[in-house]
């Protein structure tokens, strides 16, 4: 800009310069060209005089009359100034000597000839009227006009020269100023074609840069083309989109480190299948380090590791549940040694089964991360890579979060799995000391009482006649050692039925559906013997049911329905009584939640007034205490 700037200026200047030298000359000729016009007029005005003397004094000889000489007289006045005048004006020294000999030779013919013809006439001489002082007049005169005919065409020529300077100047003042306004259309129309090229066209660009960037399209650039101001302005523009390429980037990893660390909190926190949650860990470990392989590793007591879950990015079947011993080279090698990240750049020259597998996987690199669980080092996360870029520095660091996370979910997978088998341990040990207890009390006191009345019986029929008295007293002995026996046989059945081991779940709900006070529809569909500790729980559960429904829901029907689905078994008691039940202000309902979740199953009351009471549970028919 300032080069095409200075280039307009000199070529402005320069047309201004040669139109300004071209007015100066124009303006000088001009004032010669006046100068040769006033002097032509002078000499025609003194021409003009030596007429004048010529004429009035041919009028005063032939008219002989004093009013002829009154234009000689004038003109013989004038003569001499206008003379002095031409002289003035003359410039060149040609035309002042010429202008000189005029002078001398008008003052001669006015001496020499004029007056003494006057003189003659006013004498009345005859030779005022003679031929030779007539020619001698013409002669002089005619010699007057040669010079002023001179004079005249040496000015005529200076005239003319002048004007053929004057039009060359006017050609080379409108040659400069054409030639000046055509380069500075040129000039102009060059220096806005660059100023659309190095300006407005990368300005431009720089504005549909800055919408796509605003849009969010930060993948796009500006073709570094341009120099100076323009040029730094979109380096600075590039510099811009790539700072906010690489942040937005580094958000959209934080999020989907984010999102994946609330995946598997979620996980954790529904407490699910642990192969499900290594599984999930395993996965967002690997798409977020940009893994091609990642495993989930547990160490046993012989210091080898067991793999528990495994990732793959082009699904490789890797093998759950392989072991393999620490000798060489590993991830789980150095982080049974460091207990720390540790990384594995090449496992070219190791040795060792991991490694050996890593060669023929193709894995370059990989790096891993220890899973620590109440202070003892359970297992190890380790991602890999076939490719020769290392892993990014902030991978350690996100492998650390989710070993965290199941770090926690094992932990709190192990104490559910204790507070399961401490439970189930419990009831196990109820059920046993109820049957122990019914068993004592079918074999031991009611094996007395029944002896007992049998005796007393026997004493009665042994006593004399007479004895009314003691007879009846006996009887009533014996009467009341049947009710004992009696309740005793009732509560026997409620400590725990017999029906139940030796019939099973069926019969022993049919027990408990013919002994309710309430009606009850009773649809069992499930067939055979399931586990104890299922049919013990199912027992109860149904017995609770109805005796609240008995003691509390002013129920007039019960449904009692129980069948198999899936790998569950499914209980549902309902009534159509007042409703309202609320499990936390009775130990009925929530020792039969603590039992079933004992065995890893689910109970689930709902109770709204005046529209009765629904129970559910589901029992697990698999072992789901450990």
């Amino acid at each position: 800009m300032a080069v095409a700037s200075l280039l307009l200026a000199l070529l402005v200047g320069a047309a201004f310069a040669v139109l300004l030298v071209a007015v100066s000359d124009l303006r000088a000729s001009g004032r010669r060209v006046t100068h040769s016009r006033e002097t032509n007029a002078a000499a025609d005005r003194l021409e003009e005089l030596v007429i004048d003397l010529e004429t009035g004094l041919r009028g005063f000889v032939i008219a002989r009359q004093e009013r002829f000489l009154e234009p000689w007289r004038a003109a013989r006045a004038a003569f001499p100034e206008e003379a002095r005048a031409l002289e003035r004006l003359a410039e060149e020294p040609g035309q002042k000597r010429r202008v000189q000999k005029i002078e001398r030779g008008t003052a001669s013919y006015v001496t020499e000839y004029s007056v003494p013809v006057v003189t003659f006439v006013r004498e009345n001489r005859p030779a005022s009227r003679s031929i030779r002082i007539t020619a001698e007049g013409k002669r002089r005169i005619d010699a007057l006009r040669l010079e002023f005919d001179r004079f005249r065409s040496v000015e005529r020529t200076v005239l003319a020269r002048r004007q053929r300077h004057d039009d060359t100047i006017a050609g080379r003042a409108v040659a400069g100023a054409t030639i000046g306004l055509a380069g500075s259309i040129v000039l102009i129309l060059v220096f806005g074609s660059y100023l659309v090229r190095a300006i407005v066209w990368p300005l431009r660009r720089a504005s549909r840069l800055a919408r796509q960037l605003a849009a969010g399209d930060l993948g796009t650039r500006i073709p570094e083309s341009s120099v100076g101001e323009i040029g730094a302005l979109e380096r600075s523009f590039n510099s811009m989109a790539a700072s906010l390429e690489k942040d937005r980037a580094e958000l959209r990893r934080l999020a989907d480190e984010q999102a994946a660390l609330r995946r598997v909190a979620t996980l954790v926190a529904r407490g699910g299948p642990p192969d499900q949650l290594f599984s999930a860990v395993i996965r967002e470990v690997g798409l977020l380090s940009g893994a091609d392989l990642a495993r989930m590793e547990r160490y046993e007591v012989d210091g080898s590791v067991i793999g528990v879950a495994v990732w793959s990015r082009h699904y490789e079947q890797l093998a759950v549940g392989t072991r393999f011993t620490l000798e060489g080279a590993s991830i789980a090698a150095r982080v049974l040694e460091t207990k720390g990240p540790v990384r594995v750049d090449s496992f070219a020259q190791a040795s060792g089964p991991i490694a050996q597998e890593a060669r023929e996987l193709g894995i370059r690199s990989s790096v891993g991360c220890p899973i620590v669980v109440a202070g003892r080092l359970w297992g190890v996360i380790a991602a890999s890579s076939r490719s020769d870029v290392v892993f990014p520095a902030e991978t350690e660091s996100q492998m650390a979060e989710f070993t965290e996370l199941v770090a926690t979910a094992i932990a709190n997978a192990e104490n559910q799995a204790e507070l399961r088998a401490s439970r189930a341990r419990i009831v196990a040990a109820s059920d046993l000391t109820r049957r122990r207890i019914e068993r004592d009390l079918h074999d031991g006191v009611q094996q007395r009482l029944v002896s007992l009345s049998l005796g007393l019986r026997a004493a009665t029929s042994d006593i004399p006649s007479g004895l009314g008295e003691v007879e009846e007293g006996l009887a009533q002995v014996a009467s009341g050692l049947g009710g004992v026996l009696e309740d005793l046989r009732e509560v026997s059945r409620g400590i725990h039925p017999a029906i139940l081991a030796e019939g099973g779940l069926g019969p022993a709900l049919t027990t408990l559906a013919k002994r309710s006070p309430i009606p009850v529809e009773l649809d069992v569909r499930a067939e055979g013997r399931m586990p104890e500790r299922v049919e013990v729980a199912a027992y109860y559960i149904v017995s609770e049911a109805l005796t609240n429904a008995a003691k509390h829901a002013q129920a007039s029907n019960v449904q009692v329905t129980l069948y198999v689905q899936g790998p569950m078994l499914r209980i549902a008691v309902h009534d159509n009584g007042l409703g309202g039940a609320d499990p936390t202000r009775g130990s009925g309902l929530l020792g039969l939640k603590d039992r079933a979740e004992a065995i890893g199953g689910t109970i689930v009351l709902e109770s709204r007034h005046e529209a009765g009471t629904s129970l559910v549970a589901e029992l697990p028919l698999d072992d789901q205490t450990h």
